[in-house]
C-alpha cells in the first residue's frame, strides 16, 4: 500500500501546518494531567554495527513511548475511512512486510496499480515508492492514508478520530505530552517505520565472504555468480551474472539513485508505466523505478513493480533470456552487456535462486518487536 500514487498532499500540508502552529500556542501540560519524560532509544541498539548509522531526523529522536505509538498506528484499522484495512493489512511481518498477490486491496474492495514493497532497513533509503517519489519517510505516511483505493481517509476525520480513542489519548501524552494530532502521528509511524531492521539472515553472517562455511556450495557458487562481471568467453558463456551493481553490499541493494538505485532493468521494449519518469517528466526515467533490496527476497513473491513474476527462478530467467535491451532508457550497467543476452545455465540459475535464498532471516519475520500488539 505504501507503494500507491496519491493527490491530495496539498491539502495535507496545509493541515498540518496549520495543526503545527496550533500545537505551537498550547502549553501540554496544561491539557494533561501528567508531564511524562520519553525514554530514549540509543540508535546504536537499533542498528547494526555492520550496516553502519544511517542518516535520522534529527527532529524525532527515538523513544520507547514513540516506537511502541507509531506499532500501534501501524496496525490499527481506524486509520482508513471505514475501518477495514491497516498499514499492516498490506505490509505483513510474514512476508518481510510486503504483502503474498499482485496488488493490494484498498477499501471497497478497490485494487492498487502496484505491487507492495517490503518495509525493512528503510532508515538506510533515500527515496521511498516504486516510483521513488518522496525522499524521507515522513513524507511518504500521509499518501496511502489518502489515496482513494487504499485507505481513503480524510486527514479532518481522521484527526478527530485518534482524539476519541483512549488509548491515543494515553500514549500521544507519553511520547509528545500531546493529545491525538496528525503531526505526532507521523512522527510517532517515522519511528516505528525507521527501527524495522532485518540482518540475521545466514547472507548478513557471509558477507563480505569472510564466513564461508555458513553456506553451502551451490550458495557459494551463486555468491560468485552474483558478484561476477559479465564477460563472455569464446563460448558465449559467462562466469558472472552482474547482480551486484544494483544489488550489491549488506543491505544488498544500491542506495545511490544514480548508481543503480533506480533503474530500467528491460522488463519492456514498451513502456506502459513511466515509474521515476512520471515524476520527471524527462525521457531517460521513463520505465524506471526504485530498485529493492534484495534481503527476505523469498519472502516477498510476486516481484517488480508490477507483481509480474511468481518465481525467483522467473525472475533470474529475465535476466538470463530475456532482457530488453532496446529500450532507450535501460540502465547502463545492462547495456554495458552489449545487448547480449547471459543464457547462464541451469546450474547457475539453480545457484543463484539458493543464494538468495540464504538471505531469508527467519528471526525478523518473528520479531514480538515488530508483531500487531493488538493481538496476543
Amino acid at each position: 500500500m505504501f507503494g500507491l500514487k496519491n493527490f491530495g498532499l496539498m491539502g495535507a500540508t496545509l493541515l498540518l501546518l496549520t495543526a503545527t502552529s496550533c500545537r505551537r500556542e498550547e502549553d501540554p501540560s496544561a491539557k494533561n494531567n501528567k508531564t511524562y519524560q520519553p525514554t530514549l532509544v540509543d540508535p546504536k541498539d537499533i542498528f547494526p554495527a555492520e550496516f553502519g548509522m544511517p542518516p535520522l531526523p534529527k527532529d524525532n529522536p527515538f523513544t520507547e513511548e514513540g516506537i511502541y505509538l507509531g506499532r500501534m498506528l501501524f496496525y490499527d484499522p481506524i486509520l482508513s475511512f471505514d475501518s477495514s484495512i491497516s498499514c499492516g493489512s498490506c505490509h505483513q511481518q510474514e512476508f518481510a512486510f510486503a504483502e503474498p498477490r499482485q496488488f493490494s486491496k484498498g477499501i471497497y474492495g478497490l485494487m492498487s496499480h502496484r505491487n507492495a514493497p517490503s518495509l525493512f532497513n528503510t532508515a538506510y533509503s533515500r527515496k521511498f515508492f516504486w516510483d521513488a517519489r518522496v525522499n524521507t519517510l515522513r513524507d511518504l505516511i500521509f499518501e496511502p492514508i489518502q489515496a482513494h483505493n487504499e485507505m481513503a481517509m480524510t486527514l479532518p476525520l481522521l484527526n478527530e478520530r485518534l482524539k476519541k480513542v483512549e488509548r491515543y489519548k494515553d500514549y500521544f501524552n507519553k511520547a509528545f505530552n500531546s493529545e491525538p494530532n496528525l503531526i505526532d502521528m507521523s512522527l510517532a509511524l517515522e519511528q516505528f517505520l525507521l527501527s524495522i531492521v532485518s540482518n540475521g539472515s545466514r547472507f548478513n553472517k557471509f558477507f563480505p565472504g569472510d564466513n564461508p562455511q555458513v553456506m553451502n556450495q551451490s550458495e557459494l557458487r551463486g555468491a560468485f555468480a552474483f558478484n561476477g562481471l559479465v564477460d563472455f568467453d569464446a563460448n558465449g558463456k559467462t562466469k558472472g551474472a552482474d547482480c551486484f551493481h544494483c544489488h550489491g553490499g549488506e543491505l544488498a541493494q544500491q542506495q545511490n539513485p544514480v548508481m543503480g538505485g533506480i533503474a530500467n532493468n528491460g522488463l519492456d521494449l514498451v513502456v506502459t508505466d513511466k515509474g521515476f519518469g512520471a515524476i520527471t517528466n524527462r525521457d531517460q526515467d521513463f520505465g524506471t523505478f526504485k530498485t529493492p533490496s534484495l534481503l527476505n527476497i523469498a519472502l516477498t513473491a510476486p516481484y517488480m513493480h508490477d507483481g509480474r513474476f511468481n518465481t525467483l527462478e522467473e525472475v533470474i530467467e529475465h535476466y538470463s533470456t530475456g532482457i530488453r535491451y532496446e529500450n532507450p532508457s535501460i540502465h547502463p550497467q545492462l547495456a554495458a552487456h552489449g545487448g547480449l543476452q547471459m543464457n547462464l545455465s541451469e546450474t547457475q540459475k539453480a545457484d543463484l535462486v539458493a543464494y538468495l535464498k540464504s538471505m531469508t532471516d527467519l528471526e525478523f519475520i518473528k520479531n514480538p518487536k515488530y508483531s500487531n500488539p493488538f493481538v496476543k
